[in-house]
């Protein structure tokens, strides 16, 4: 029986401002979800926290701090 993978990042991305942040791709991960995926195995990318930089013209920022990427790794049967 053959497998077929999908790989859904979990992130957050500035919205308006620099300090408004929202959460992306959330509804996609819950559609794949509810269409018979499901989750094989979950990895966390690290945020800035702070210590990274971003570039916000005009100014270089180090905060608000971004919080990590959820990456999930789905699987289902392959038909």
């Amino acid at each position: 029986m053959s497998r077929k993978f999908k790989v859904v990042p979990v992130m957050y991305a500035v919205s308006g401002s620099a300090y408004t942040l929202k959460l992306q791709n959330a509804e996609a991960l819950a559609g794949l979800l509810s269409g018979g995926w499901s989750v094989m195995r979950t990895d966390v990318l690290p945020g800035l926290g702070g210590k990274g930089e971003y570039k916000v013209e005009p100014n270089i920022c180090y905060e608000p701090s971004f919080p990590p990427t959820i990456v999930y790794i789905l699987e289902k049967e392959a038909k």
